[in-house]
């Protein structure tokens, strides 16, 4: 479908596919909670079951929050018919609909996935080898981007022996610390990481789970041969990100986290007394890399913020730097 499906068409489906699924009004009951429907106390499902999910669906006010109940139906029903009607919402760029996020790695340097492409037409891919260190997100990605409440539905899905009966609390912890498996050492970049997800934690009060989720180790590229292989060059020189966010109307930012290693190198040096010292030098080569990496990253429409390891020595510090980055970014226009 070249055109967004009108809300109205989009909720007839939701119906016809709910009610069909149901076959019967114990079982519509039980789906209802499930997609997180209001009952509004008005009308029973014996006494119709059509009508029924209309008036359930009554209670749904925004288009936003109808696009999530029908990605529920999608979850719960397998709709095939809704999953395209939601696929009309999905951010498109200059290069095509979006397939798949690849981040979170936990494997090490063995982990790295191995990558094939099974449909060129349609760019889409499979990870062939060590896809279970990897976290994959594949869903359709709407235009307001991707939420920590939209990334916990899908990890309910991909885990349902680990979220059966837990709270989204309970399931935000487990999934902030399978993310935080990937991180590096040493932890500047583990702090920024755990001071934004209490912040999110802190805020759900306020405005529930959507905020954006915030991605870390996110492919960016792929190159299937080593430094080695390529004659000690890199023809796709930044292959991961940090962390990656996906804002509203397609806006796609990306945050780095700078150690001494991104700009200068380590050298051995002897002191007067003759003992063996490690310096960090400055790298003209290393900085320049960096710079035309980040003309590249913003000439295909990502933003990009920079944040120094120094800036992030404790939790504390960590925390006062995410609070004022992200009340300043998350309000600011596109």
């Amino acid at each position: 479908m070249d055109s967004t499906v009108p809300p109205e068409v989009l909720r007839e489906a939701i119906v016809e596919e709910v009610v069909t699924f149901a076959g019967g009004a114990q079982r519509l009951y039980s789906l209802r909670e499930r997609l997180g429907l209001e009952w509004p106390g008005h009308l029973y499902a014996e006494d119709g079951m059509v009508a029924y999910m209309w008036e359930c669906l009554d209670t749904v006010k925004t288009d936003r929050d109808l696009i999530g109940v029908a990605q529920r139906v999608v979850r719960q029903v397998g709709s095939q018919r809704i999953e395209e009607m939601l696929r009309t919402y999905g951010v498109r760029t200059e290069f095509g609909e979006f397939q798949n996020l690849i981040f979170a790695g936990n494997g090490g340097r063995d982990g790295k996935p191995e990558i094939a492409l099974v449909d060129a037409t349609s760019n889409r891919i499979k990870i062939t080898k060590n896809r279970h260190f990897w976290l994959v997100y594949d869903r359709p990605l709407l235009s307001w981007g991707l939420s920590w409440q939209t990334l916990l539905d899908w990890w309910r899905s991909e885990e349902p022996g680990k979220t059966d009966g837990a709270d989204d609390h309970a399931v935000s912890r487990m999934l902030i610390e399978r993310m935080a498996e990937s991180l590096p050492t040493p932890p500047p970049q583990e702090l920024f990481f755990r001071a934004y997800y209490k912040r999110v934690l802190r805020q759900h009060a306020e405005v529930g789970f959507e905020q954006p989720a915030l991605l870390p180790e996110v492919h960016l590229h792929y190159d299937p041969y080593t430094a080695r292989q390529h004659g000690g060059k890199r023809p796709l020189a930044r292959q991961r990100m940090d962390f990656l966010l996906l804002l509203d109307d397609g806006r796609r930012v990306v945050i780095e986290v700078d150690g001494a290693q991104h700009y200068s190198d380590k050298v051995k040096l002897k002191s007067l007394e003759g003992a063996v010292i490690e310096r960090s030098i400055a790298s003209p080569t290393k900085y320049g890399a960096m710079m035309a990496a980040d003309r590249d990253l913003k000439l295909d429409g990502y933003e990009l913020f920079r944040v120094g390891g120094k800036e992030l020595q404790s939790a504390p510090q960590a925390q006062a730097l995410v609070d004022g980055l992200f009340n300043r970014l998350l309000s600011s226009p596109s």
